[in-house]
């Protein structure tokens, strides 16, 4: 248990200190993440071994995992690797046995007052992604494609910021240059070239 306690020590912080699920969101996931899985889905000795481990009771133990699926797992802007507790280099069969962990815990067995069911979904969704070869290839295609557009999209906003910076078509009175149409017509183009359109 040694090297998969990272996750576990993070999950016990996070609980006393939960500010901290901001920065964590952004973090590659420590390494640990299936033992903080097999604790929340009912493994007892798994369970013990963390509570012994760690000198804190299983209750808190099994807290701290709870909070560390719903809070960095599960958050809103997860992709399906995470969702899974995994990164995207993850075999097939950590992403399947993480799926039946996360499946254990959200079983109304487990969750006999409901309060998961609001995951299931995206747990699902996840599954659904990466499952097999092909759907998983299409899936990383996808975010690659997402990634490019979000690269292009925060360059052209930040050539945008910069022009308006420094080419102002207002007047020092607030009122439209009209003088300034030589100076319009050069955003026009610069977007333009930077969108991909056809260049004047």
């Amino acid at each position: 248990m040694t090297g998969e306690s990272a996750a576990l020590r993070i999950a016990l912080d996070l609980v006393r200190v939960p500010w901290r699920v901001r920065l964590l969101k952004a973090e590659k996931l420590p390494p640990g993440v299936p033992l903080l899985l097999r604790i929340a889905a009912g493994d007892q000795d798994v369970e013990r071994e963390a509570a012994r481990v760690t000198d804190r009771p299983a209750e808190a133990v099994r807290e701290a995992a709870t909070f560390f699926i719903e809070q960095i797992l599960l958050c809103p802007e997860a992709d399906s690797y995470r969702v899974l507790g995994a990164g995207m280099d993850a075999d097939a069969g950590e992403l399947r046995r993480n799926m039946a962990l996360l499946s254990r815990w959200l079983h109304p067995d487990m969750d006999r007052h409901g309060e998961r069911a609001v995951f299931v979904g995206r747990v699902t969704k996840a599954w659904n992604d990466l499952k097999t070869p092909e759907r998983r290839a299409a899936y990383d295609e996808k975010k690659r494609l997402q990634r490019a557009a979000n690269s292009v999209n925060g360059e052209a906003r930040r050539v945008r910021r910069r022009l308006q910076d420094d080419v102002r078509p207002w007047g020092a009175d607030g009122r439209l240059d009209l003088a300034g149409g030589e100076r319009q017509g050069f955003l026009r183009r610069a977007f333009s070239f930077l969108l991909g359109g056809a260049r004047h």
